[in-house]
C-alpha cells in the first residue's frame, strides 16, 4: 500500500526543472553586499559587518584622506559535477564610509572571527565630551 518516497531523484528533477539549463546549475546574479551596523560612544566609531563565508585573504580595509573602504569577496565553490540551487549571495563587495575629522587613525584595528568583520575606529582626546562644572547660587562670579 504504501511506497518508500526517494527524495534525491524528485530533488533532482525540480532543480533541473527549475533551472532550465542541460546542467542543472543556477548562476546567482544578487551581489554579495554585507549588512553594517556602525556603533559610536565617547571613545570610538565600531563598524560590524557580517562576511559569513568570507576568509581574511580575500579581506581588504584601508582608510585614505578620512575615508574607511572596506572590499572583500565571497566566492562560489562548487564540484565539478555538482548540481546547485543557489539561494545565498556571492561576489565582490566594496563599501565606503567617510570618518569625522576627529578619529584616531593611527589606531585603526579590524578583527575577524566568527564570520564578523569589527573594525575599531577611535576617537582622539579633544572629541570626547568633557563636562563643564556649573557654578550658581552662591553669588560668586566666574573670574575671567
Amino acid at each position: 500500500m504504501f511506497e518508500n518516497w526517494d527524495a534525491v531523484p524528485t530533488l533532482d528533477r525540480m532543480v533541473d526543472d527549475v533551472m532550465g539549463s542541460m546542467v542543472g546549475t543556477a548562476l546567482n546574479t544578487r551581489n554579495f553586499t554585507p549588512q553594517i551596523d556602525i556603533r559610536s560612544d565617547d571613545d570610538q566609531i565600531t563598524f560590524v559587518c557580517d562576511v559569513p563565508g568570507v576568509k581574511e585573504d580575500d579581506l581588504e580595509v584601508t582608510l585614505e584622506n578620512r575615508v574607511l573602504t572596506i572590499k572583500g569577496i565571497r566566492r562560489f565553490e562548487r564540484g565539478e559535477r555538482e548540481r546547485v540551487l543557489m539561494g545565498r549571495a556571492y561576489g565582490a563587495f566594496h563599501r565606503a564610509f567617510e570618518l569625522p575629522d576627529y578619529v584616531d587613525d593611527s589606531l585603526l584595528a579590524a578583527h575577524l572571527a566568527d564570520g564578523v568583520l569589527t573594525i575599531r575606529v577611535p576617537k582622539a582626546a579633544r572629541a570626547k565630551p568633557k563636562r563643564i562644572p556649573v557654578v550658581g547660587g552662591s553669588g560668586k562670579q566666574l573670574k575671567g
